[in-house]
C-alpha cells in the first residue's frame, strides 16, 4: 500500500467534507429522513410506538398494515391525550394496524420441476435427499404480493412488485438485495428460470422508480441500496440459459445501476507514487433521522448526542446497512468494544464492495460483447483496468500478504483479519498471470489465510476475528462469505488450494447438514466453533433462510460427486494446515527460482 492521499466523495462532496470535521454535517442531515411515508418513515406516531416497546423486533410495527388511510390514523393519534401511556398506544395499534405478512396472496411457482438435473451430481443419499428438501423450501420462502398494495399503497410499507419472489425468511418478509444474489444461484440450479426472470424483472422496476435497487422492497429501505450484484446475478442467469432477449431487456436498467454506484458512491483517492487519481466506492446514505425498522435501537444508540451528532451518526449506521454487514468491528472506532455510536462506515473503502464493482465491470464487458456493443465492451474494458489499478494501489498490502479495507482518515488498512480482504481474490480483481500460472498475490492471500488460521474452526470462516458482540463479527460465519471464500480459494491453480477449498466446503457442508439433521431448519449465520445457531447483533437468529439453501446447493452442485455425509469420507483430502503452508512456501520459491 502506497503513501496516499484523498480528496471528496464525487457523489456527495458538501457532505463528505463537512462530516470529516463533525461540524455542520448534522446541519444538513438532521431533516433528512428515510422516507416520505407520514407513519412507517418518520413522525409522531413511529415515535410513539417503537418507544412503548410494543414489540421485542421493531420491525415488526413497520412491517404492519394500516386498517384506515394514513390522514385517519394520523387524526387519531392527535386525539390521544398522552402519547407516552403504553396502553393507549397499545389500543390505538390494534384499532388501526393489523399483520404483519398480509401482503401476500397464495401463489405456487408454475416452473418448478421435481427432479432439475444437479440433484443426479450428488452421489452421497444423505445429501441428495437434503438438496431435493431445500429445492422444495422455494415453495415456503416464495411470495406474490397482492393486487390491493398496488391499489391503495397508502396502506402499506411493502413496495409492490409484479412478479414473485423470494424472501430470506423469518422476520425478513421482503426480497433483500445482496441476499437475492444466492438465492437466486440456488433457483438456477432448481431450473426455476422463469422465477429468476421475474425477480430480475423487480429489480428493474425498483431502478426505473428510485435509480437503483433498494437494501429491499419497503419505503423505509428507500435511501439506502445494498451490495451491488444486480449485474452479476444478471451474468449467472445468462450462463444458465444464454437468453440474449432477456439479456438485451435488462442492459438499460445494469447501465442504471452501474451509473448509481459510479456517481453516488464513489471516493477519489491520490496515489502520490504513480500521480494518479484512482476512483473507488463506498458505502455512503444521507439521512439524518433513526432507521425506522430500528427506531428505537437508534435512539438508544445516540440518547447522550446532540441532534446533530446523532445526525451524523444514523447516517453512518445506515451506511453500514447499506453495506449488508449491519454491523461489524469493520465499521466501528478503533476503541476496543467500540460503542455503535462510533461508527465510521463513510470513512472507509471496503475491500469487498470494490471486487462486487470489478466483478460487475468484467460481467459487461462479457455481456456486452454478447450483444455486440463494441464500444461499450471497450468502455468496461477500460474500467476493470483502472479498478485493478486502483485495488492494486490503495488496497493490496504487500506486508499483510491481502487486500484491506482502506481508511480515509488515516490513509492506511485496517490490518484486523475479515473475508472482506479475500473478495479481490473471488472476484479476480488483479492482474492474473498469463500463462495460467500463481500470482504472487495468490500465493500471499493463500499464506495469509493459513497463518491466520482461520480455517481451522470446525463451524467455518468467521467474518473477523473481533469478539465484538455484533453479527458480523467473530465467532458467526455467514453463508455468503463461506462460499465467496471457497470459490476464491478454488479458482487459485495449484493442488493445494483446490484441496483447502474441497475441505471447506467439505467440513462447512457437514457442520451445516449436522444442524439441519437435528433441528429441520436452516439458519441465516452459524457459530465458527461448533456450528450451532449464530448469534449477536440487533434480532435473534433466524431461520428460512434464502442465501444459506442457495450456496449449500452451490456446494451439493460443485462437490456433490465426492462429498460424503457420514464417516470420514467427506474428509479424505484434509491435509494439517502446516502442510498445507509449507506447499505454499514451496511453492512460492519454486516460482521464484530460489529453490
Amino acid at each position: 500500500m502506497n503513501d496516499l492521499s484523498y480528496s471528496i466523495v464525487v457523489g456527495f462532496v458538501a457532505f463528505w467534507t463537512l462530516s470529516l470535521s463533525g461540524l455542520s454535517a448534522g446541519q444538513e442531515l438532521k431533516d433528512i429522513p428515510p422516507c416520505d411515508h407520514p407513519i412507517f418513515c418518520d413522525g409522531p406516531v413511529l415515535e410513539a410506538v417503537q418507544l412503548a416497546e410494543l414489540y421485542e423486533d421493531s420491525k415488526t410495527f413497520v412491517d404492519m398494515t394500516l386498517k384506515e388511510s394514513s390522514d385517519t390514523v394520523l387524526d387519531a393519534f392527535a386525539d390521544i391525550d398522552d402519547p407516552t401511556d403504553k396502553a393507549a398506544i397499545e389500543e390505538f395499534v390494534a384499532t388501526y394496524f393489523e399483520g404483519p405478512d398480509l401482503e401476500f396472496d397464495d401463489y405456487e411457482p408454475t416452473d418448478w420441476k421435481e427432479n432439475p438435473l444437479f440433484l443426479a451430481k450428488i452421489k452421497d443419499a444423505t445429501y441428495k435427499k437434503w438438496a431435493e428438501d431445500l429445492h422444495r423450501l422455494w415453495f415456503t420462502l416464495g411470495r406474490k404480493i397482492k393486487q390491493d398494495v398496488k391499489d391503495d399503497t397508502d396502506l402499506y410499507s411493502l413496495i409492490y412488485v409484479d412478479e414473485y419472489f423470494v424472501v430470506p425468511g423469518g422476520r425478513f418478509r421482503e426480497f433483500f438485495y445482496w441476499d437475492t444474489y444466492w438465492i437466486i444461484k440456488g433457483l438456477l440450479l432448481s431450473e426455476m428460470y422463469d422465477t429468476v426472470r421475474g425477480m430480475l424483472r423487480n429489480w428493474a422496476a425498483l431502478i426505473d422508480r428510485y435509480g437503483k435497487i433498494l437494501n429491499g422492497n419497503r419505503v423505509y429501505f428507500e435511501n439506502r441500496s445494498q451490495p451491488p450484484f444486480f449485474i452479476p446475478t444478471v451474468n449467472e442467469f445468462y450462463k444458465a440459459t444464454e437468453d440474449r432477449a432477456f439479456l438485451a431487456e435488462m442492459m438499460p436498467f445494469m447501465e442504471a445501476e452501474y451509473t448509481f454506484w459510479m456517481n453516488e458512491r464513489t471516493v477519489e483517492i491520490y496515489d502520490e507514487s504513480k500521480q494518479t487519481n484512482h476512483t473507488l466506492n463506498q458505502y455512503n446514505v444521507r439521512m439524518g433521522k433513526p432507521r425506522p425498522e430500528s427506531f428505537r435501537e437508534d435512539r438508544e444508540t445516540t440518547q447522550d448526542l446532540s441532534e446533530d451528532e446523532a445526525a451524523v451518526v444514523y447516517a453512518e449506521i445506515a451506511s453500514a446497512c447499506e453495506s449488508g454487514w449491519d454491523f461489524s468491528s469493520r465499521w466501528l472506532g478503533p476503541e476496543e468494544d467500540a460503542p455503535l455510536s462510533s461508527m465510521r462506515t463513510t470513512k472507509i473503502v471496503p475491500a469487498d464492495l470494490n471486487s462486487i464493482m470489478c466483478l460487475s465491470e468484467r460481467a459487461m464487458v462479457t455481456l456486452h460483447n454478447v450483444m455486440g456493443n463494441f464500444d461499450k465492451v471497450l468502455e468496461y474494458s477500460n474500467a476493470v483496468k483502472a479498478r485493478i489499478s486502483a485495488v492494486e494501489s490503495v488496497l493490496w498490502s504487500e506486508d499483510a500478504g491481502t487486500w484491506l479495507d482502506f481508511d480515509l482518515e488515516t490513509g492506511e488498512g485496517n490490518n484486523k483479519f475479515s473475508v472482506a480482504n479475500i473478495f479481490p481474490l473471488w472476484a479476480r480483481c488483479f492482474v492474473e498471470d498469463e500463462n495460467g500460472g500463481v500470482t504472487n498475490f495468490e500465493t500471499k492471500v493463500l499464506e495469509y489465510l493459513l497463518n491466520s488460521e482461520v480455517l481451522d474452526y470446525p463451524g467455518g470462516i468467521p467474518s473477523t476475528l473481533v469478539d465484538s458482540g455484533q453479527q458480523w463479527d467473530y465467532p458467526n460465519v455467514w453463508p455468503p462469505l463461506m462460499e465467496v471464500a471457497i470459490q476464491a480459494i478454488h479458482s487459485i491453480n495449484s493442488d493445494e488450494a483446490k484441496t483447502i477449498a474441497y475441505n471447506l466446503a467439505a467440513n462447512w457442508t457437514s457442520s451445516n447438514w449436522e444442524k439441519y439433521d437435528e433441528t429441520n431448519v436452516m439458519y441465516e449465520k452459524y457459530n465458527c466453533n461448533d456450528g450451532t445457531p449464530g448469534s449477536g447483533g440487533e434480532y435473534i437468529v433466524q431461520d428460512g433462510f434464502g442465501w444459506t439453501n442457495g450456496v449449500i446447493l452451490v456446494l451439493l452442485d460443485k462437490y456433490g460427486d465426492t462429498l460424503e455425509s457420514t464417516g470420514d469420507g467427506s474428509r479424505l483430502l484434509t491435509l494439517s494446515p502446516i502442510v498445507l503452508l509449507g506447499f505454499c512456501m514451496c511453492s512460492r520459491l519454486i516460482g521464484s527460482g530460489r529453490f
